[in-house]
C-alpha cells in the first residue's frame, strides 16, 4: 500500500533527461532531418505537448517496457469520464497497482507480507488482492499529475536542448537530442502531432514508451477480489490470534504472582493482572471476562468464527493456566 509514484524505471529516467535515454529511431524511406537549435527544439515540443493534451482529452493510455540489467512492464491508464486513473508496474514476480477513483479513494494491490497473509489465512479470502480505502477528498486529477507520465509532462521536462527533427515520408516525425550527459532521448511524433512514442536505451538498459489516445473503460477489481481498509487492518490484528491470548493469559499470570511476593494470589488482582496483560498484548482483538476464581481470556475470528480462550485461575500461592 505504498504511496510513492509509479513508474519507479521511468522516475529514476526522468530525474536526467526529459524521462528517457534515447536510441534512434527506426529509418524510413525519403526522411528529411533539421538541426534545431536548444530554444526551436524546446518550442517544437512544446507544440507536441499542446497537441498531445488535448488529444488526451478523452483519455489515455501509456505503456511501458523495460529490458537490460533490469526487466519489467507498466501501464498508466487514465478514464475521465468514470473518473479512473489505473497504473500497473512489474518487475519480475513483484507488482504493484493503483486504481484511483475521483472523489471515492483508492484501490490498493496488496504487496506487504503482512496483508497477503490476513486475506488468505485470517479471512479465508485467497482470491482478494486489492484493499479499498474510501476517500470523497482524492483527487484523480492529482493523482495522474503527480504519478503519471502525460505526454506534456514527459515532453517538457528537460528538453532545452539542441537536437536533430526528423520528417518521415509518411509526415510522421521523430525529434531528438543528447543532454550535457550524451544521452540521447527520441520522441516519435504522428503526422497530426501528437507524440506516440518514446523508444530509449543503452548498452545495458532499454525502454520503450507508447501512447494511444481516446475514450478508456478501464474496469475496477471486483467486490470478490477486495477488501475494504478497515477489515483489512482488523484482519492483521487477529494474524496472530492465537499467540496472542496466550500472551495475555501468560503475561497475566506471571503479573498476578510477582504482585502476591510469595503470599496468596487475590482473585481480584489476577483478574486485573489479567486486564491489562491482554490490552498491552492487543487490546483490539482480546477480551477478558471473569469466571469463579479468576478470568478468562479470548477471541473469536470473526471471519472463521473459531476462538481460543485461556483460563487463568488463583490456587493458594499459584496461578494455574488451562486452555480450553
Amino acid at each position: 500500500m505504498s504511496t510513492k509514484p509509479r513508474f519507479a524505471a521511468l522516475a529514476v529516467a526522468t530525474s536526467v533527461t526529459a524521462g528517457l535515454l534515447g536510441v534512434p529511431s527506426a529509418a524510413f524511406a525519403a526522411d528529411t532531418a533539421t538541426t534545431l537549435p536548444a530554444a526551436e527544439m524546446a518550442a517544437a515540443l512544446n507544440e507536441v505537448a499542446t497537441a498531445s493534451t488535448a488529444a488526451g482529452e478523452p483519455g489515455w493510455k501509456a505503456t511501458e517496457t523495460i529490458s537490460g540489467y533490469v526487466t519489467g512492464s507498466g501501464a498508466f491508464v487514465v478514464d475521465p469520464a468514470a473518473g479512473i486513473a489505473y497504473d500497473q508496474f512489474q518487475v519480475g514476480n513483484s507488482v504493484d497497482a493503483h486504481y484511483v477513483v475521483d472523489h471515492q479513494g483508492t484501490y490498493a494491490y496488496l504487496t506487504d507480507a503482512a496483508s497477503r497473509a490476513a486475506v488468505k489465512m485470517v479471512m479465508n479470502r485467497p482470491s482478494v488482492h486489492y484493499v479499498f480505502t474510501p476517500s470523497k477528498t482524492v483527487s484523480m486529477q492529482h493523482y495522474v499529475a503527480e504519478n503519471g507520465p502525460a505526454p506534456a509532462t514527459v515532453l517538457a521536462e528537460d528538453t532545452d536542448h539542441a537536437g536533430t527533427k526528423t520528417v518521415h515520408d509518411d509526415g510522421s516525425a521523430a525529434y531528438t537530442f543528447k543532454d550535457d550527459d550524451g544521452m540521447a532521448v527520441t520522441f516519435e511524433v504522428t503526422a497530426t502531432g501528437v507524440l506516440s512514442a518514446v523508444n530509449a536505451g543503452d548498452d545495458d538498459l532499454k525502454i520503450a514508451l507508447t501512447y494511444t489516445y481516446g475514450a478508456q473503460h478501464q474496469a475496477l477489481p471486483t467486490a470478490s477480489a477486495t477488501v475494504s481498509s478497515d477489515d483489512l487492518k482488523k484482519a492483521i490484528a487477529y494474524r496472530y490470534m492465537a499467540d496472542d491470548v496466550k500472551t495475555a493469559a501468560t503475561k497475566g499470570a506471571a503479573a498476578a504472582r510477582k504482585a502476591a511476593n510469595g503470599r496468596t494470589v487475590k482473585v481480584a488482582a489476577l483478574r486485573k493482572a489479567v486486564r491489562q496483560a491482554a490490552t498491552k498484548t492487543n487490546a483490539t482483538i482480546i477480551k477478558v471476562m471473569n469466571i469463579a476464581g479468576g478470568a478468562q481470556v479470548y477471541a473469536t475470528n470473526p471471519w472463521t468464527r473459531k476462538t481460543v480462550a485461556y483460563t487463568v485461575k488463583a490456587s493458594g500461592k499459584r496461578v494455574v493456566i488451562r486452555k480450553k
